[in-house]
């Protein structure tokens, strides 16, 4: 029985490989992908995981009556037994392809994208423009049969700003391989820490979209503060994003070219954590942080902002918090660990048990498969 799966792009967002990740391990349902969008970095790896992929690459400000005529040849042609989109554009052009088709529709929340901590950021006028796009998704919010959602918070929040019963919002973590992080062998570490000159360095890693919303400008400023203390300290940050530019000018005030490395987008973070000394994570809000599943699953001491999303993953013996934007207390967060890494750990290898439990991607994958189940039974 086939899903189609309908998605903005395929670049590296957490949405992105976590259908990867999930769809890959089904065994009643046959994914079919298709991105909207141009924007394929990631097409290899689905296709290379035996999952057929369709790019209709349409113009970025394609209008539904443009894009609905190639989903309806594909619907046609594959004849899939339900739909399920994940992302704005993405979701709402699903809508109206229901109504055309009738098939069971599946929409994911994956942030928090009407809650104060993102409005609260933004300008006056794109405020405003985020408003008309939340009155166009609560006009049809009621449409989905049925809504995922990778954390509870985000549930909450989307139930809220979009008049959606609670009931009708399924909490499904977003999951990860821990064999993947398991099989990471000491060659392979110590080769990529040559690659990348860091004999004899400390390692701070940070992975994410290189967005204001992720913190790594705080990020970088607490670094600043960090290296006068310990020279022998460099931070890592992969990942690629509109944000480049602003980052790669504060490293360049700071003098700190030599020190803060942006790597760009990486299919290798499972080895970036294998030479992690400390995962940073100073985001000021979040899907489920899938990036933190996985510094859980490499066990590394995690350092992270202390908001809802977070403590979804991770709680106080798993992981070391401080207020989102505060700098002050960031800096003096990754020096506790500095100082004295052998004290944390014990939290380490708790965030390493807690993963397993939770995150395992072969439970999500069954989760996934049992609504699916369901809903096209009803």
């Amino acid at each position: 029985m086939t899903v189609l799966y309908l998605i903005d792009t395929l670049e590296m967002g957490g949405a992105e490989q976590s259908i990867l990740e999930i769809a890959s391990r089904f065994k009643q349902f046959k994914p079919v992908v298709c991105h909207l969008y141009p924007g394929e970095t990631l097409k290899s790896a689905y296709e290379a995981a035996g999952i057929e992929v369709i790019s209709l690459n349409l113009p970025v400000n394609s209008k539904h009556k443009a894009i609905l005529p190639e989903l309806l040849k594909i619907v046609e042609k594959y004849k899939p037994v339900l739909i399920h989109a994940s992302l704005y554009r993405s979701m709402m052009v699903s809508r109206k392809l229901k109504r055309i088709t009738g098939l069971p529709l599946v929409n994911s929340f994956v942030s928090n994208s009407y809650s104060t901590a993102r409005t609260s950021k933004l300008k006056f006028t794109t405020r405003l423009k985020l408003k008309y796009y939340q009155f166009l998704d609560k006009s049809s919010a009621k449409i989905p049969d049925v809504y995922f959602s990778n954390s509870a918070s985000i549930a909450r929040s989307n139930a809220d700003a979009l008049h959606i019963p609670l009931k009708k919002i399924l909490v499904i973590h977003r999951g990860r391989n821990i064999e993947r992080y398991a099989k990471v062998t000491e060659t392979q570490s110590q080769a990529l820490r040559k690659n990348l000159g860091l004999e004899g360095k400390r390692v701070l890693l940070n992975v994410g979209r290189l967005l204001a919303s992720k913190g790594q400008t705080d990020l970088i400023k607490a670094f600043s503060n960090i290296h006068k203390e310990y020279s022998d300290v460099v931070l890592l940050i992969a990942g690629e994003g509109a944000h480049r530019n602003t980052l790669e000018q504060l490293i360049e005030q700071l003098s700190l070219k030599e020190q803060v490395r942006l790597l760009g987008n990486r299919n290798d973070v499972e080895v970036l954590l294998s030479i992690a000394d400390v995962f940073v994570f100073p985001s000021y809000f979040e899907g489920l942080p899938g990036v933190i599943v996985e510094a859980m699953m490499a066990k590394k001491i995690i350092i992270a902002s202390d908001i809802p999303e977070s403590r979804e993953c991770v709680d106080d013996s798993s992981a070391l918090f401080f207020p989102a934007g505060d700098i002050k207390h960031l800096t003096e967060q990754v020096k506790l660990v500095l100082d004295n890494p052998a004290e944390h750990v014990s939290k380490a290898k708790q965030a390493g048990l807690i993963a397993a439990e939770k995150f395992d991607i072969h439970n999500i994958a069954k989760q996934y498969e049992q609504v699916y189940a369901q809903y096209i039974r009803s």
